[in-house]
């Protein structure tokens, strides 16, 4: 398969065009006009998305739920599904290959929530939902959920750059058997801050895609992948070779049934 050929080899021009992008869309959101015209449509996007929370009251306590502490945990659960999936039913591809994909989209994932939350702290903004009106106050729609509907550093968004990477990775690397599954699940995570008020679309954009694109080029246009099944094979050696039988036993045998 070509999908299995990503993340084994240097590609410098992906690598090059994908931080080069990067950079245009970060530029693009400082540049005097630019700036001016993502302020504009951020704001048009806002007042459709918040206002259909006028739509009515389970509309209202379905974005209240999904903006909730709670929620963002069970989404991290829901989003291993495809991942265990992947892992344990995909019988097309070695084992090794699997794991390594979970891992360094794992690692990507981390990197970009990082520096999305302390590498741009100078261009942190108010929410929408600080300096627009009319504004859908989830807090006083649904009063009875603790939804997060405002925040002071909302560029960029972090769940956006989570979500991204997420989908972007199952789309690319994976297939699209398991990207359809992924696809609402990013979705979701990275679109109820908006309806919410506590992000701008440009946090969504701008800030993802300054996140997304070059931590996807480090993922696949170097070998990163073909590291990662080496680092993974070499630990599995390690172990075997200095564990007990006793204690390896359970896992060698769980390795053979999902292989």
């Amino acid at each position: 398969m070509q999908r299995d050929l990503i993340g084994t080899r240097w590609q410098p021009r992906n690598l090059v065009l994908s931080f080069g992008l990067a950079t245009l869309i970060g530029l693009s959101y400082i540049w005097g006009p630019t700036s001016e015209l993502w302020r504009a449509i951020s704001t048009d996007f806002f007042y459709i998305v918040n206002g259909s929370l006028s739509w009515g009251e389970t509309w209202q306590i379905i974005w209240a739920a999904t903006n909730t502490p709670l929620s963002d945990k069970l989404n991290g659960l829901v989003m291993a599904i495809p991942c265990l999936w992947y892992v344990t039913c995909d019988r097309s591809r070695p084992l090794n290959l699997r794991l390594a994909h979970m891992l360094v989209m794992g690692v990507a994932i981390v990197v970009g929530v990082y520096f999305a939350k302390h590498a741009f702290r100078e261009y942190e903004s108010l929410s929408p939902s600080l300096v627009l009106t009319p504004f859908n106050d989830l807090t006083q729609l649904v009063p009875w959920l603790p939804s997060k509907v405002s925040a002071d550093d909302s560029f960029p968004g972090n769940h956006a750059v989570v979500a991204g990477i997420y989908g972007f990775f199952f789309a690319i690397a994976i297939g699209r058997k398991y990207f359809w599954l992924a696809l609402p699940i990013a979705l979701m995570g990275g679109t109820a801050r908006a309806v919410a008020g506590a992000h701008w679309l440009s946090d969504l954009l701008v800030g993802g895609a300054i996140h997304i694109l070059p931590l996807l080029a480090l993922a696949f246009a170097t070998p990163a992948i073909r590291w990662a099944q080496n680092f993974l094979d070499t630990l599995a050696d390690v172990l075997l070779l200095n564990l007990p039988t006793g204690l390896t036993r359970p896992f060698v045998k769980l390795v053979q049934k999902i292989s």
